[in-house]
Formats: structure tokens, C-alpha cells, sequence
């Protein structure tokens, strides 16, 4: 917490105590009066996700009150009970537990409608309640999403089959762990004392990034315990909106990224052609933008171009997207990509050139 405060200047942290008995971390920043703005990470992450662009966000509108949240497991904020979750920790970190959360939060600080953002786990969390509640929800901004996480690759083979299922479970079975009830308040750590290799090469890892912004990830989600990277993962991978989609009525922007290696190409196609019906219900205020250019490649990994974690790399255009989309209903039209396959670091903004697609147009 107190890191990702001094990313964002004159940001104030807290934690609050909510009716549905999570104690949830915060970074707020700007005035009391502000028009709100919630910021919502993803799996495993924390309020670092979203500081670089809140700092941006912020420079651009002082007037906005914006929050970043630690979601439930995660960060600075508790874990549900482990004596109703710990042997089926998803129950504990369904989507609809998610918004609950965020709901309370909401409540808690007397804010009746809020803009929300999230990214991946969070851009779930942010379409559940602007499905089940959407007239808490003045603008939904979802970063690296799709319309359905079942099935998806990454998440399974990725992160539940190996290593969480795999190597982590085999070395706390030999020690005479229960799996999962005795794995719930342990950490990575616990089964692999040497985790952080395996997060900066499989996990904690962003050619596009800076390798500072990064660095700090590394312990943070080292120290995830494993309830969390267990029952968020499977709870995510249960979630299929694919239907529920097509009845979206809050003005929403989708931002995406050409190397996502999480939620591909074909998903984009799937949630486009939900929201394309909703459009056709009457909302209007839909759009979808593309960034970096490079497809993904043959590896199926990011390498060459911007990928899964937007805002860590493109925060200054994520910021300029949010702003830009909750003041005039629509985002920039500004490519931002990589400068080249040798120079994956630097990034470049090419005014104009973006692919934006209006669903409601």
C-alpha cells in the first residue's frame, strides 16, 4: 500500500471495514466531492495495477475522486473466512461476492453511482455489477475481458493444472497437507521456496513494461495465500456471460491488446457479437479499441508488442481512454504500440491510426 501511494501523488490509503466482512484496502486520491472513479485489478494483483494510470488519471482531472481496491485475498485486504471457504475456496470468491464488495464499498462512502474500471478478473467483476446493478454504474471500462473466462487455456493449464495443481500440490501433499483445505492460509512460498523464478518468467512478466514497475510485483504475489490463487481462478473460470451480455445497458469501452495471451483474438470476436446485440437493444454507447499492432505470435506468449496488462505498460493511454470515454462517450482514436520488435519497450502513439470499433454506431 504504502508504495503504490507514493506512485500516485497526494493519494490517501485506508481500509475499510465492510457489511459483508471483508476489511478492504484503498488508495484514494482528489477531492471528496469528486465524480468517482473505481479502479478494480486482477487475479493475484493489487492497487500497484492500476497506480500508473491513476497517477495519470489524476494529472488530467484533478476534480475526479478516484479509488483503486485491493480485491478480497489480495493485497492489504482479508481473506473470506477459511471456515466456510477453505474447502471449496471458489465459494468464497464468486463474481457475485466480488461485487458485493465493491457494492459495500460504494455504500460506505456514499457514493450512489460510481464509473468503474477493471481489468481481467476485474473487468468481471465490474460487468457483473453492471449487469445485476447497472444503475450504480455510470460508465464501465473493461481492460484485457472477454464474455466468458470457461474453458480459457491460460487460466487452466497456465496457472490451476501447473503449477497451483501440479508441483505446488504434489510438495504440500508430501508434507502432509489436506488439499484444499490445509493449503488455504499458505502462500506460493510454501510450496516453492523459490517461486519468484517461476512468477518472473511465467506470471509477473511484461516485455512492454518498465522492469522497475515490476520489481516490487515479484514478493507482493509471492505473498497471495493460496485460497486466493485457488478459488479466484476456478471462480473465474466458471463465469460465462456470454448471454447476459446481450442485455448490457450501461455505456461501456473495451480496451484490448493485439498480444493478450489470456483472452484472445476470438474472445474479442465473441464479445463483440454479444454487445453488438445489446446495441441493437438501444445502447448505443458501446465501443471496442485495439492496442499495439503485432499480433500475437506463434508462441502463444506476449513478446513483441503490448499484451494482457495494458495499463502496467500504456498507462498514460489507458488514463487518456478513461478520461476521454467518461467525459464524451467515446475513447481517443490514438494508436499505441511498440516501436519496433527490437525496441519492445519503447512505445510509440500514432494519433488517429487506432482501431476503434463503435458496436452501437
Amino acid at each position: 500500500m504504502d508504495v503504490a501511494g507514493r506512485l500516485v501523488p497526494n493519494a490517501r490509503t485506508g481500509v475499510a471495514q465492510l457489511a459483508t466482512g471483508i476489511d478492504l484496502a484503498y488508495l484514494e486520491v482528489g477531492p471528496a466531492d469528486g465524480k468517482p472513479l473505481l479502479l478494480i485489478h486482477g487475479l493475484t494483483d493489487n492497487i500497484r495495477s492500476w497506480s500508473l494510470a491513476m497517477a495519470e488519471l489524476h494529472r488530467l482531472d484533478p476534480a475526479l475522486r478516484i479509488f483503486a481496491v485491493d480485491l478480497r485475498g489480495h493485497g492489504g485486504s482479508s481473506m473470506p473466512d477459511a471456515r466456510q471457504c477453505a474447502r471449496a475456496p471458489e465459494q468464497g470468491f464468486t463474481l457475485a461476492r466480488h461485487a458485493a464488495d465493491i457494492l459495500a464499498f460504494m455504500d460506505l462512502h456514499g457514493l450512489a453511482t460510481v464509473d468503474l474500471a477493471g481489468h481481467s478478473l476485474g473487468s468481471f467483476i465490474v460487468q457483473e455489477i453492471a449487469l445485476e446493478h447497472p444503475a450504480r454504474v455510470s460508465h464501465a471500462i473493461l481492460v484485457a475481458t472477454a464474455a466468458s473466462s470457461v474453458g480459457n487455456v491460460a487460466l487452466t493449464d497456465a496457472i490451476l493444472k501447473e503449477p497451483v495443481e501440479g508441483a505446488w500440490k504434489r510438495k504440500l501433499e508430501a508434507e502432509g497437507k489436506k488439499y484444499p483445505d490445509d493449503f488455504y492460509a499458505l502462500t506460493p512460498t510454501d510450496a516453492d521456496p523459490n517461486v519468484a523464478d517461476w512468477l518472473a518468467q511465467y506470471w509477473v512478466v511484461d516485455p512492454t513494461a518498465d522492469p522497475d514497475f515490476l520489481k516490487p510485483y515479484l514478493p507482493e504475489t509471492a505473498r497471495v495465500k493460496l485460497g486466493t490463487w485457488i478459488g479466484a481462478t476456478k471462480a473465474l473460470l466458471a463465469q460465462d456471460n456470454g448471454e447476459r451480455l446481450k442485455r448490457l445497458s450501461v455505456p461501456t469501452l473495451i480496451l484490448w491488446a493485439t498480444q493478450d495471451s489470456i483472452y484472445l483474438k476470438s474472445d474479442q470476436d465473441a464479445i463483440i457479437a454479444a454487445l453488438t446485440v445489446a446495441a441493437a437493444k438501444g445502447n448505443a454507447r458501446l465501443y471496442w479499441k485495439e492496442y499495439g499492432a503485432a499480433p500475437l505470435p506463434a508462441s502463444g506468449a506476449q513478446e513483441t508488442d503490448i499484451g494482457h496488462n495494458i495499463q502496467w505498460a500504456a498507462g498514460a493511454m489507458v488514463a487518456a481512454d478513461i478520461d476521454a470515454f467518461i467525459k464524451t462517450g467515446q475513447p481517443t482514436a490514438d494508436l499505441v504500440r511498440s516501436a519496433s520488435a527490437s525496441q519492445v519497450g519503447k512505445l510509440v502513439v500514432e494519433p488517429g491510426k487506432a482501431e476503434v470499433i463503435h458496436l452501437g454506431h
